[in-house]
């Protein structure tokens, strides 16, 4: 676990070595001290390498382990301090007599800083003492016959999303979709799904929610998650946003409770519907929530998922709440069989190859019938080699008798037998709130920033970092709830068991600390790092003051002043958070990762200090503004010269040009390793003092770009190699004319993201000919072309993109009189499409043969005139989402007849 932090401390003392330890400093030998503790830690280094070859088992080990990473982070600290509090100049006091106060200050600040790397040599010392005392000579052994070399490990191969298959459950699947479907009973009525955490309560409630029979039935299905954290408010906005009533958030800030129950009330009418609450824990939900939902005496539903038959009988009594089983051994073998043997090994019968028969029945029997600790063993054991000495190793290695019930320590083992860099990097889920989607790539941002990530060669940091959180997917442990069309992870999540684990381990080995309620405090004061969930604490929060403290992330919206001088990452939420910020944002120079979501109405002054603070920060890699409002800091952004990831400007606010403030770098700024740059306007000078050198970019998105700009955009393009995600907005015609055929990334880019905005006050017709869509990249997943007009049928040429995941198109919102009229799409085309948008078109007829986009999951048709509906439509058979607004009448019948020949269609996605 240590062996990353330690090769991050040992690079940093490297650099601290040569940059540092001159002048004065080589009087007080100090460079010699750092350099004998940076052999020290190598060697500790190479020992400790050896355990991401190995599973630990033994206590003393992890103690040993865990003083190892206190040491390193010492030196951190130390290192830091010097950084920060090291004299420099003196202002005010000039001559002989500032010399003479400068060089005795430098002399006592040297000695404190030598005494404490002494300090920290003699700990080391110590420590090496224990482990030849306690015959701690080789941390753990090999795990199970794992692979483990040192070269870097492939991506895992991917797993689709969609509805998990469900190993047993079948007759309670059966029951609950009765029970809900109840016609006798037409009364408002609560159907509650009861049962320990990991079982399948929720898997099996959307089971029931996509059945044929369910969906039939009613006209309205809402989810909605509601979790430990319960506010009444944030559940009715959840509800609101569902049900269309709330399509921008900042309508609707003022709201309170009783407006957004008349508006549900209102928008539910007399339709039959059904709500999900799933993860309920406090009899207070239903008793809010009874009061908002009118009972329109037509059959609709309410169906709980909760840990706790109290609060599911406190609910109604109309129905039982219930109590869903634990598997049994033959259901239990198959869901281990799935998850833990490749399908080559697995016999026509289902059942294992002999050998491998009884230990895989004594695997199943520790489970104890949860299904969780089914696939989270099953996964674990799909790493090891097929064979019965790796399986029977992993058998004797688990820990299975510690207290507790052994499927809850079957889980645990799973994580005990990750390999050590990976688990600081599971241990980070416990950051975030119980049931939150978790933005994937900020995710991977903030382990970056840790130096949580090895290198590895002919990777960045954020591509193994990729890898890191798709094997967490292979082994079970972390949910995915959302992919690019590119295939990589877009939100993820973990089960509460798993993040209950992650809570548990992160504050064993004192690597982070979750406070949900007030008397979390107390045991917060030496936490390296510092999760808040609770809004609205009344204490002061001196905790953040803390020596300890290096990150904080914050989801809540009250936060009082503190000091941040020490952080490294800051991740704050909520309306008041960037006001505390510039408040104290004076001495952060180590902070690696800042996001900022805060609309508060900054001033000029604000906006000067906030300047100066990004400026100072040296080592800042990553920098997410999207959330702000802040005005063009375009003039002190880009003197950051260390900077990974820059994301400015959101969609938040509508596609309105007007939103996106900031320039693009100058061609000055030293930002080579910058890999995203999202949210830019096109910057003027460009094309007078020439482009950027950003060559490391993959992900490119600048706003406003001008007509006159697209052989400036050529410059800037042609260096870009690696580039795989493009959005161009503005008079970005010229794009499309140019050869994008001789760009490096031509073979690279995955998404291309075109967008015409007309500055003129004169509609010019813009147009998009074949020859230009011949030009498009051959490997896109993801294409979309809004604003633009078609000289002919677009589709024949588009269908030539083989690997397309997602394809949206929309017109000129002024349609002239050289619309297509028709599209067409073959039998065969669009092979690997899943969806398809079309906006603004006037086209009058589209003609879909049959087996063209056989993949196709979900569809919207917006605003599109005329256009008839497709007979082959309702021969797509994975179609899951159909959304087709239409004021004609004919179209109306047939959506309205595909909607009842294919009842598990939805009408929305979220």
């Amino acid at each position: 676990m240590a062996e990353v932090l330690l090769a991050a401390v040992v690079r940093k003392l490297t650099e601290f070595a040569v940059e540092k330890t001159v002048g004065i400093q080589s009087s007080f030998k100090i460079r010699e001290e750092v350099e004998k503790l940076s052999r020290q830690l190598k060697f500790i280094q190479a020992f400790v390498e050896d355990a991401d070859k190995k599973h630990i088992v033994d206590k003393r080990q992890m103690e040993w382990v865990k003083n190892v990473m206190d040491i390193a982070y010492q030196i951190e600290d130390a290192i830091d301090i010097f950084h920060l509090e090291c004299p420099k100049k003196l202002p005010g006091i000039t001559g002989t007599l500032a010399w003479l106060v400068k060089r005795t200050t430098q002399i006592s600040f040297l000695y404190k800083f030598k005494k404490e790397i002494k300090a920290i040599h003699d700990r080391i010392l110590e420590i090496e003492e224990y482990r030849q005392k306690y015959a701690i000579n080789t941390l753990g052994q090999d795990f199970g016959g794992q692979n483990t070399q040192s070269h870097p490990e492939p991506k895992p191969k991917l797993d689709p999303i969609g509805d998990p298959e469900i190993v047993g459950f079948v007759t309670d699947l059966d029951n609950i979709v009765k029970c809900l479907c109840d016609e006798e009973n037409q009364s408002l009525a609560v159907v509650s799904i009861v049962g320990p955490g990991g079982i399948g309560k929720t898997t099996l409630a959307r089971k029931a929610c996509n059945s044929g029979d369910v969906v039939k039935s009613f006209g309205k299905i809402l989810w909605i998650t509601v979790s430990q954290q319960y506010e009444s408010i944030g559940v009715l906005k959840n509800i609101a946003s569902k049900l269309e009533i709330v399509t921008n958030p900042w309508e609707v800030w003022d709201w309170d409770v009783n407006k957004f129950a008349s508006q549900i009330r209102e928008s539910l009418g007399k339709r039959r519907y059904l709500i999900v609450l799933d993860d309920v824990w406090t009899e207070k939900v239903w008793a809010e929530i009874a009061e908002v939902l009118p009972d329109n005496k037509n059959g609709s539903r309410v169906l709980f998922t909760t840990r706790i038959e109290n609060v599911a009988k406190g609910a109604d009594t109309t129905y039982e709440p219930y109590r869903l089983p634990l598997l049994d051994k033959e259901q239990s073998l198959e869901l281990f069989i799935k998850n833990a043997v490749p399908k080559m090994h697995q016999c026509s019968n289902g059942i294992l190859d002999a050998d491998l028969k009884g230990l895989a029945k004594e695997f199943v029997t520790r489970c104890e019938g949860l299904p969780l600790a089914l696939e989270v063993l099953g996964s674990l054991l799909s790493k090891t080699k097929y064979n019965y000495h790796a399986w029977n190793k992993v058998l004797q290695t688990l820990s299975w008798h510690d207290e507790g019930c052994e499927r809850i320590n079957t889980i645990t083992a799973s994580y005990e037998h990750l390999p050590l860099a990976k688990k600081l990097c599971f241990l980070y889920f416990a950051a975030f709130p119980e049931d939150k989607k978790i933005d994937a790539k900020s995710l991977l941002q903030i382990w970056v920033a840790e130096r949580l990530i090895p290198e590895e060669v002919n990777r960045t940091l954020e591509e193994t970092a990729e890898c890191f959180l798709e094997d967490l997917v292979q082994r079970s442990l972390v949910q995915v709830s959302n992919r690019f069309p590119d295939g990589s992870i877009k939100y993820c999540q973990v089960h509460d068991v798993l993040r209950d684990l992650a809570i548990h381990k992160a504050k064993e080995m004192n690597f982070l600390m979750v406070c949900s309620k007030e008397d979390d405090w107390r045991s917060c004061n030496k936490a390296r790092r510092l999760a808040i969930h609770h809004s609205d604490f009344n204490k002061s929060m001196d905790i953040y003051a803390s020596p300890n403290v290096r990150c904080l992330l914050i989801f809540g919206e009250q936060l009082k002043p503190a000091d941040f001088s020490k952080y490294r990452v800051l991740k704050l939420f909520g309306n008041m958070q960037g006001k505390v910020v510039l408040e104290r944002y004076e001495g952060t120079p180590h902070l690696k990762y800042l996001q900022l979501d805060t609309y508060v109405g900054y001033n000029d002054s604000d906006v000067s200090k906030f300047g100066k603070w990004i400026r100072s920060l040296k080592y800042l890699e990553t920098l997410d503004l999207r959330g702000t409002d802040l005005e063009d800091p375009s003039h002190w952004i880009w003197d950051v010269k260390t900077h990974r990831h820059i994301l400015l400007d959101s969609d938040i606010l509508g596609p309105s040009l007007e939103y996106t403030r900031i320039q693009g770098p100058p061609a000055s700024a030293d930002v080579k390793n910058l890999q995203t740059l999202r949210g830019v306007r096109y910057n003027e000078l460009w094309e007078t003092s020439g482009v950027p050198n950003i060559p490391e970019v993959r992900e490119l998105d600048i706003r406003c770009c001008p007509e006159s700009g697209a052989a400036t955009l050529a410059n800037l393009l042609c260096k870009l190699k690696h580039l795989m995600y493009l959005k161009l907005a503005g008079d970005c015609e010229g794009f499309l004319k140019l050869r994008i055929r001789d760009f490096p990334f031509y073979e690279n880019l995955k998404s291309l993201v075109l967008i015409k905005y007309d500055f003129s006050d004169e509609e010019v017709p813009l147009t998009v000919s074949d020859d230009m869509l011949e030009m498009l990249p051959p490997h896109l997943t993801e294409l979309s072309l809004r604003g633009f007009e078609f000289m002919s049928d677009p589709m024949p040429m588009l269908e030539k993109l083989r690997s397309l995941n997602t394809l949206h198109i929309s017109e000129r919102w002024v349609p002239s009189s050289a619309t297509i009229r028709k599209i067409k799409c073959s039998a065969g085309a669009f092979e690997q499409l899943e969806e398809l948008v079309l906006e603004d078109l006037s086209v009058k007829e589209w003609e879909l043969e049959m087996g063209a986009m056989p993949m196709l999951k979900r569809l919207r048709i917006w605003d599109c005139g005329p256009l008839s509906v497709p007979p082959a439509l309702i021969h797509l058979d994975r179609l899951q989402y159909l959304h087709w607004v239409t004021n004609i009448q004919a179209n109306k019948d047939a959506i309205n007849n595909i909607f009842k020949q294919r009842p598990h269609l939805r009408s929305y996605w979220d």
